[in-house]
This record gives structure tokens, C-alpha cells and sequence, in this order.
């Protein structure tokens, strides 16, 4: 999952309000505020950077390690994933 690319799903509503993301879920039109840090991971996927890359941004933005930054990173893009918010890709989008 570290080398795939990450994009939102272009049927996935969203506007940040005040920092903080929400996210309306096509499938359920459930509305799902994210966090500061979710906000910001959201804010950096763009199609063209891959999980990894995120995850280093994560690690230099915020006070704290590495693991915690991954870890963090990829419980949040796996469950955006589920919920049909993010599609992760084997090469970039053509955004």
C-alpha cells in the first residue's frame, strides 16, 4: 500500500469549514468530519503522491515518530478507502 498512489473519489462531496474537512460519503450520504490531521491528509492527496509520501509529510508537520505517523496515516486512508471517500492506484491520476 506504501508505493500506490491515493486519490478522492470524484462522486465524494467535501468543503473545509474553518480547518476542519467534511466529507459526505455517496454511497450512505453519511457526513464525516475529520480530524485536524485526516483534514490535512485529505488536503495533501492530490492523485500524484503516493501513501509513503503522505505519510512523510505527516511525520514532518506534526510532533510525532515515524510509526505513529504511519500508522496513523494508513488507518485513516484504509478506512476512507472502505468507505468509498479515497481510491488508491497503481500509477498517478491524471487529475
Amino acid at each position: 500500500m506504501l508505493n500506490k498512489y491515493v486519490v478522492k473519489d470524484p462522486k465524494t462531496a467535501f468543503r473545509i469549514i474553518d480547518g476542519e474537512a467534511v466529507v459526505v460519503t455517496p454511497q450512505d450520504s453519511l457526513f464525516h468530519t475529520l480530524n485536524e490531521v485526516a483534514t490535512k491528509i485529505w488536503e495533501w492527496i492530490d492523485g500524484k503522491s503516493k501513501v509513503r509520501e503522505i505519510i512523510e509529510k505527516v511525520y514532518q508537520e506534526f510532533e510525532v515518530d515515524r510509526d505513529t505517523a504511519e500508522k496513523d496515516c494508513l488507518e485513516f486512508i484504509n478506512e476512507a478507502v472502505n468507505k468509498g471517500m479515497l481510491i488508491l492506484l497503481d500509477e498517478p491520476a491524471e487529475v
